[in-house]
């Protein structure tokens, strides 16, 4: 079946968008607003391309692909396909797919990752297509229905502040989140992240709960923090971000961030926190393990060289 291909903007673009997500992958938690924000955001210099693909005027399948600007290395590009359980097996992911593949190889892409669900087809799919597997990512879920059983809160050591993003300012949790996404687990170094970029897409993005988000200054300087994103019409929130200083680490703060993170959220009316981790990153596992988080969802990088 040929599905009809049209590109997605608007508001409900943005929301058929984020229905289908809930479909495909609701471990992963986005808004129509926040979807629709980072597509008006996304600078042309990515070469973003976002699709829906249509069946009897619904939207069946969408997809998107757009060059990474946030590193120093040339040609590092991404999509994703996803494409409703009911229409499967149809030929609408391989429309989607050939479309924005080619879209990147015209723009030079020299290599693209694609995340995939943790499913037969999608590795086959991949294969196929020269694409090798690099990365396990593990996605998380905990219950904030009853805070009560949290862990009690890590003590604070002297010198130490938690503040909430809103009162640190962007500059501060720029600071922290720029120096630190460095060093999280990927295929390609986050190395390259300009300040009016990420203000757009992080500082300004309408799910971002800046009074939730802690930042975790130790004498007065921004060390370590956690950025919690919000779906409220679910109860829902997504850890955005954790990261400590390089100089900070082995203080406990990133426990101490993340535990008063989801405390504030929970008293603001989340009830189920997400989060994903590479099953390298051994540390911030323990903290979610700590903190109670269990495994819900896998997906897996693969890479394709052009």
């Amino acid at each position: 079946m040929n599905a009809l291909l049209r590109p997605a903007s608007g508001a409900a673009d943005a929301a058929a968008f984020n229905a289908l997500r809930r479909v495909v992958t609701p471990y992963q938690v986005f808004s129509p607003e926040r979807i629709q924000h980072f597509w008006e955001v996304t600078p042309e210099r990515a070469y973003a391309k976002v699709l829906v693909a249509e069946v009897d005027g619904q939207v069946v399948g969408a997809g998107r692909a757009s060059f990474n600007t946030w590193t120093t290395e040339q040609g590092a590009a991404s999509m994703f396909v996803m494409v409703h359980p009911d229409h499967r097996r149809q030929g609408i992911g391989a429309q989607l797919y050939a479309v924005l593949d080619a879209h990147l190889t015209e723009h030079d892409a020299r290599k693209i990752q694609i995340w995939g669900t943790d499913d037969e087809d999608v590795a086959g799919f991949l294969h196929r297509r020269g694409y090798e597997r690099t990365a396990e990512l593990r996605y998380s879920k905990l219950d904030l229905t009853d805070i009560a059983k949290l862990p009690p809160a890590p003590t604070t050591p002297d010198g130490v502040v938690l503040v909430s993003a809103r009162e640190a300012g962007p500059e501060a949790l720029y600071s922290v989140d720029a120096a630190t996404v460095v060093d999280e687990p990927g295929d390609t170094a986050m190395d390259a992240v300009p300040y009016e970029d990420w203000y757009a897409e992080i500082w300004q993005n309408p799910s971002a709960d800046l009074d939730a988000s802690v930042v975790v200054l130790a004498d007065d300087v921004p060390a370590a923090y956690t950025l919690v994103e919000v779906d409220r019409e679910g109860g829902r929130m997504w850890s955005g971000g954790t990261g400590t200083l390089r100089t900070h680490r082995g203080r406990g703060l990133a426990k101490l961030a993340k535990s008063e993170a989801v405390r504030r959220a929970a008293a603001a009316g989340v009830t189920a926190a997400y989060t994903s981790n590479d099953e390298v990153n051994q540390p911030m596992l323990a903290v979610n393990e700590w903190l109670g988080y269990q495994p819900c969802a896998v997906q897996y990088s693969y890479l394709r060289t052009v």
